[in-house]
């Protein structure tokens, strides 16, 4: 696996199954503390009923209107429209204004809007890469060794 220093994990519906959003805050935070970027993608609707701690910080106003809310250096939310994580939102500009070329899409579990963002990202030229279970102990092990 070729890690890039260009590389972004993008979280995608991380609110609907809590013991795979254990995995992916582990992730989450090696790309912290490694220094790349980290964007969630948040249904707002549903971030409030499913997640009311971790929605408690969201500007639901910021997100609805399409905006980026930064959350810490280098993590930022968005709100999740359309069928994927890059449809009606700021996420393309967002990663190309930080230089990614590598999208590391931390989803929960498979869904259509996991399977938008995958096609949408490899459309728009990102290389795509799936937070698998191997991947998140690989790539977590290498961002805490960098």
């Amino acid at each position: 696996m070729r890690v890039s220093d260009a590389m972004a994990l993008v979280t995608v519906d991380v609110g609907k199954a809590s013991a795979a959003a254990g995995a992916l805050r582990g992730l989450a935070a090696a790309f912290r503390a490694a220094g790349r970027p980290v964007v969630h993608a948040v249904e707002t609707d549903l971030a409030a009923s499913l997640a009311p701690a971790a929605a408690s910080g969201l500007d639901m106003e910021l997100l609805a209107a399409g905006g980026v809310q930064t959350l810490a250096p280098a993590e930022m939310a968005i709100r999740l429209g359309g069928r994927g994580a890059f449809d009606a939102t700021p996420l393309d500009a967002l990663l190309r204004g930080l230089g990614v070329d590598t999208v590391v899409l931390g989803v929960p579990v498979p869904s259509p809007r996991v399977s938008a963002s995958i096609v949408a990202a490899e459309l728009r030229g990102y290389r795509v890469l799936l937070a698998t279970d191997e991947l998140v102990v690989t790539l977590g092990a290498h961002l805490r060794a960098a």
